[in-house]
C-alpha cells in the first residue's frame, strides 16, 4: 500500500484587473481550486456590497494559467483557472463598493453545490468628488468657434474619455460634440490642490464652423466619461459634466475710426461686427442726410485682430474692418450725417437686415470760443464750417435780442483763418482747416443790459440776407440785469453771471383730492412747467404703488392714511413724459440751481414743514439769501433761507428729483 495522498484544500484566487474600460467594468484574474472538482461550471458574479445584492454573473470561459499551475501544482486545475470578463455599467452605482465573486458550481446556473472565492471589495469613486470648471473663452471671431477654460475632478480618473458639447440652451439641444485631450493647468491645480487631476484639467479645443443661430443662447458641456465614442453618453455610460454660463449671440459693435470730406465726396474707415451676421451675410455702409440715404456701399471687410482682442465671442470680430469711398455731391451732403453699417441677408442690402446707427454728424457747424464785452464794443472769435461755403460766401455777425429783434449786424471778413482743431474733430466738413473767424462790433445803446444772442451767418447776398444759413450762440450778457423770457426771470450781474433766477411756475394744491399727495402734485407742477399737459389726479393715477417708497407710493395718495414716494419711485412719471429724469438726492445747491437756471424746477423732500414728517415742494427759483418754491399743501408760493432749507432737506436725507 502506497502512503496516503493528501488533496490540497485550499481556495486559491488573485484579481490581475478590476477596471472600467472601453464603458465597461473588465474583470481578470484567477482562481484555483481542488474544491472545484465536480463544479464544473465557473461564474464570475459581480456584487454590489454597498446594497447587498447580486448586480451580474458571467460564465467564464477557462484561459490557461500555467503560471498559475507553476505555483500550485497539486491544484488540479491551476493550468486553467484563469478568466477574463465583462459587465455592463448600465446598473452600477460607481459610489457603492463593487466585489467580485468567483464560484465554480455543479449546475449550470451557477447555483446548486458551489465553492466561492469573494475578492477584495473596491470603490471606483474617487474620495474627493467635489466638480468645477470654467469657460475661460469662447471665441467666434474668425468665424469658427474656438472654446477654453478647464474642467477639474477626479471622477476623470474613472472616466477618462473627455468631451466638449455645444449646447443650445434656447432650443435644447445639442449642436456638436467633440472628443478633446487635456492641457496642463498649474494655475487650477495651485487653487485646487485637493483635485489630484486639477493640473491637467485644461482644453483648448475647436468646433468649426458650427451651425449658431442669432439670438440663441449656448453653453458648454464639459463632459468626462467611461464611454470612448459619440459624445459619451449612450444610456449606459457613467459621466460627469460642467456646465458653463450661458453666452448668448446677441453682440454688435463697430467704430467709426474716421470719417474725412474729399473732393468727391467721403472716406470711412472703421470697423464693424455683429453676431446677427451669422445668417446675414451681406456688409453694407449707407449714408443718411436728414434721415434720407444718399450713398450706400458693399463692404468687403478686411482683417482687424485689434478688434478681436477686444471683442473674441463677438462673430467674425477679426474679419470686421473696412475703408471705402463714397461718391457724393456735398451740396446734398448739408443736413445732419448718419452712417448706417448693415448686416443683410439679401445681396442688394433691402431686407432681412440688422443695421448699427452712428452717432449725428451736423455739417452746418460753428463755435463762439471767446466773446468778450466791453461798454464800447464786443469782439468775438471762433470758428464756422459747412459743405455750403462755396455757394454761400458771405460770412455776418448778427446780434438779437431775447425777442430775437436784431439789434445789429457786421460783415465778417477777418476769416478763414487756419483752425486744424477743428479740421481733427469735423473732418468731415469741407473747409473745417480754414473755419477760423473774429470780428470787432461796436457796443450798441441797444444791447445795453440784456442777454443778446448771437448769429454766425453763411449767405449767398452781400447784405448778409438771401439764402443763408445759420449757428447761433448762447445767451450773452451785455451787462444785463434781470431778464424775463417766457415764465422765468434771470438776474445777471455786471459780469453777466447770474445771481438769482425765478420761474413763476403755475402753483397747485394737493387738496382737497391728494390729502398725502404733496410728491404727485410737485412733480406735476414741475412738468406742466415743463410744457407737458398732465394734471394731479392723472398722475397720481400713474404713479407706481409700492410697500418701499423708493419704488412706489405706499399706500393710497387719496387717503388721509397714505404714506409717502421718494424720487426713484416716482422717477418713472417723470421718465414717461420728459424721457429721462435726475435722481438729485445728495445734491450740492450748485446742481439745484444750475437745474432752475435751465428752467427746470427741482421737487425736495422735507420734513416738519407744515406739521409733517414728509413733506415735498417744487422748488421754483433762489437769490442771493432764499429758495423759493410752490408748496402743494398751502397751495401758495412762499420761499424759505438756505439756513432753513437745509434743516428741513437734511432731516428727510436731501431726498430730490429733478430731470
Amino acid at each position: 500500500w502506497s502512503q496516503p495522498i493528501n488533496l490540497d484544500k485550499s481556495n486559491n484566487a488573485y484579481l490581475d484587473n478590476f477596471s472600467i474600460v472601453n464603458n465597461q467594468l473588465q474583470v481578470t484574474g484567477w482562481n484555483a481550486t481542488n474544491k472545484a472538482l465536480g463544479k464544473n461550471n465557473h461564474y464570475i458574479i459581480l456584487f454590489d456590497r454597498t446594497a447587498g445584492h447580486e448586480l451580474a454573473r458571467q460564465k467564464a470561459t477557462a484561459v490557461a494559467r500555467p503560471d498559475v499551475a507553476k505555483v500550485y501544482p497539486q491544484v488540479i486545475n491551476a493550468q486553467n483557472s484563469g478568466f477574463n470578463v465583462s459587465f455592463s455599467l448600465a446598473n452600477v452605482d460607481l459610489n457603492h463598493e463593487l466585489q467580485v465573486i468567483s464560484r465554480y458550481s455543479d449546475v449550470q446556473n451557477g447555483e446548486g453545490n458551489n465553492v466561492n472565492y469573494w475578492y477584495a471589495p473596491k470603490k471606483f469613486t474617487p474620495s474627493n468628488t467635489s466638480n468645477q470648471g470654467n469657460l475661460d473663452n469662447f471665441n467666434l471671431s474668425n468665424g469658427e468657434l474656438t472654446v477654453a477654460g478647464w474642467h477639474a475632478t477626479d471622477y476623470s480618473q474613472v472616466e477618462s474619455n473627455h468631451y466638449l458639447i455645444l449646447f443650445d440652451k434656447s432650443n435644447n439641444t445639442q449642436v456638436a460634440s467633440i472628443k478633446v485631450t487635456n492641457v496642463a493647468r498649474p494655475d487650477v491645480a495651485k487653487a485646487y490642490p485637493a483635485v489630484q487631476s486639477a493640473g491637467q484639467s485644461g482644453f483648448n479645443a475647436s468646433f468649426g464652423k458650427v451651425n449658431l443661430t442669432p439670438g440663441h443662447a449656448y453653453q458648454i458641456v464639459s463632459r468626462y466619461s467611461t464611454l470612448a465614442e459619440g459624445n459619451g453618453d449612450n444610456g449606459q455610460s457613467k459621466f460627469t459634466d460642467f456646465w458653463s454660463a450661458p453666452v448668448t449671440l446677441n453682440q454688435q459693435a463697430y467704430n467709426i475710426d474716421n470719417f474725412n470730406a474729399t473732393k468727391d465726396g467721403f472716406n470711412v474707415t472703421g470697423w464693424v461686427a455683429s453676431d446677427q451676421a451669422i445668417n446675414k451675410q451681406n456688409p453694407y455702409l449707407i449714408l443718411l442726410n436728414n434721415g434720407k440715404e444718399i450713398a450706400r456701399t458693399k463692404l468687403s471687410l478686411t482683417d482687424r485682430p485689434d478688434v478681436a482682442k477686444v471683442y473674441p465671442s463677438l462673430y467674425n470680430s477679426q474679419k470686421s474692418g473696412f475703408n471705402v469711398n463714397l461718391k457724393v455731391d456735398p451740396a446734398t451732403a448739408n443736413g445732419t450725417l448718419k452712417i448706417l453699417l448693415r448686416f443683410a441677408g439679401s445681396t442688394d442690402g433691402n431686407s432681412n437686415y440688422s443695421d448699427q446707427a452712428s452717432q449725428d454728424y451736423p455739417t452746418n457747424i460753428g463755435n463762439f470760443d471767446n466773446v468778450q464785452v466791453t461798454a464800447s464794443n464786443i469782439t468775438v472769435s471762433g470758428w464756422r464750417a459747412s459743405n455750403l461755403t462755396t455757394s454761400k460766401p458771405y460770412e455776418y455777425l448778427i446780434v438779437l435780442d431775447n425777442g430775437g429783434k436784431e439789434l445789429y449786424r457786421q460783415q465778417i471778413t477777418d476769416k478763414d483763418i487756419t483752425r486744424n482743431d477743428v479740421q481733427n474733430v469735423y473732418s468731415y466738413v469741407l473747409g473745417t482747416n480754414k473755419s477760423g473767424f473774429q470780428v470787432t462790433l461796436p457796443t450798441q445803446a441797444s444791447m445795453m443790459h440784456k442777454v443778446v444772442k448771437l448769429i454766425n451767418r453763411l449767405t449767398d447776398d452781400p447784405n448778409g440776407n438771401g439764402n443763408y444759413i445759420d449757428v447761433y450762440s448762447g445767451p450773452v450778457s451785455v451787462f444785463s440785469g434781470a431778464q424775463t423770457e417766457g415764465k422765468k426771470t434771470t438776474t445777471y450781474n455786471a459780469d453777466g453771471q447770474i445771481i438769482a433766477v425765478y420761474n413763476d411756475a403755475e402753483v397747485i394744491s394737493q387738496l382737497p383730492e391728494l390729502p398725502t399727495g404733496c410728491e404727485i402734485t410737485a412733480v406735476t407742477m414741475m412738468l406742466r412747467y415743463a410744457g407737458y399737459n398732465v394734471n394731479k389726479i392723472q398722475l397720481a393715477n400713474e404713479m407706481p404703488r409700492s410697500n418701499n417708497g423708493d419704488y412706489g407710493f405706499v399706500g393710497n395718495p387719496f387717503s388721509p392714511s397714505g404714506w409717502w414716494i421718494f424720487p426713484t419711485g416716482i422717477a418713472p412719471v417723470v421718465n414717461k413724459y420728459v424721457g429721462h429724469s435726475d435722481i438729485m438726492t445728495g445734491a450740492s445747491m450748485e446742481r439745484i440751481k444750475d437745474k432752475l437756471n435751465q428752467g427746470h424746477l427741482v421737487v425736495a423732500w422735507v420734513a416738519n414743514v407744515n406739521g409733517f414728517v414728509n413733506h415735498a415742494l417744487a422748488l421754483t427759483g433762489y437769490d442771493a439769501s432764499r429758495l423759493f418754491y410752490n408748496n402743494p399743501w398751502t397751495g401758495r408760493k412762499e420761499s424759505m433761507t438756505y439756513g432753513e432749507f437745509y434743516q428741513h432737506w437734511n432731516a428727510d436725507r436731501q431726498r430730490a428729483i429733478s430731470y
